[in-house]
């Protein structure tokens, strides 16, 4: 079967407004309370979210203000992963709506086929029916067979996307684009996967994973964001939290993980 061709009808950056994750204040609350209690009071004492008690035991801190400040920093640093597969999510999406070719029927049929398989063989190794499964969602059996139906068009289009975009971009594969996407802990363990990968016949769809994965990293790295439709202006992809630039400004020598 001849491999299907893709293209966009442009190549140029993608500009999107990509939503922060936000993480709910009364979490941020709580863990800083937490850090008081590890870090400033004494042993039986009990910490309280205050101006007046922060400013009584800390050096760095006057106010509950300055502690939050610190605090969410840290919580959006570590959550980065989350927001970094959101912003994918929202960049990805864009790209696909540049696609200029059709999905093949016969590969969105067998794709869906394939993924209420899984589906179907997950609920059932958790003893339960589509049925359990849906309402415990609040749908309907058809509502989430119709959910995983959309869910693998996009998919599908995203994939197809990032392969036009390779085929465009006319990349060559080095030996660390293998190893990008390879699980291991070191790079003797990630070569010995390649080669055991390319004797059992799959290098070819490892090829195509790794050109799909730089080009994801490419779009990725030029995209032009907002994180409101409100900002002023557009920005290369990275972390434009307005905390997280006033705490790196303010506290400088804090940025400690929790």
């Amino acid at each position: 079967m001849p491999k299907n061709r893709f293209t966009l009808t442009s190549y140029d950056p993608v500009y999107v407004v990509a939503k922060e994750v936000k993480i709910p204040e009364d979490v941020i609350r709580e863990q800083a309370l937490r850090w008081l209690e590890l870090n400033l009071a004494k042993n039986g004492e009990r910490a309280h979210l205050s101006d007046k008690w922060i400013a009584e035991r800390s050096d760095d801190f006057k106010s509950v203000d300055d502690l939050l400040i610190f605090v969410r920093y840290n919580m959006y640093k570590d959550n980065r992963e989350v927001q970094e597969l959101s912003d994918q999510d929202v960049i990805c999406r864009e790209l696909a709506t540049r696609l200029v070719e059709d999905l093949p029927e016969d590969l969105v049929e067998e794709s869906i086929y394939a993924a209420n398989y899984r589906l179907e063989d997950m609920v059932s190794r958790n003893g339960l029916t589509v049925e359990e499964f849906a309402k415990q969602r609040n749908m309907t059996a058809d509502e989430l067979y119709e959910d995983v139906r959309e869910r693998t068009i996009e998919s599908l289009k995203e994939d197809s996307a990032l392969e036009a975009y390779a085929d465009h971009a006319g990349y060559t594969l080095e030996a660390e684009d293998f190893y990008a996407i390879i699980p291991g802990n070191s790079i003797q363990e990630k070569a010995e996967k390649r080669r055991q990968i390319e004797l059992d016949g799959r290098l070819a769809q490892m090829e195509e994973y790794a050109l799909k994965t730089k080009a994801l990293k490419d779009v990725m790295e030029n995209a032009m964001i907002k994180r409101s439709e409100h900002d002023a202006e557009w920005l290369r992809y990275g972390d434009t939290s307005t905390d997280v630039l006033n705490a790196n400004k303010q506290f400088p020598d804090n940025f400690v993980t929790l």
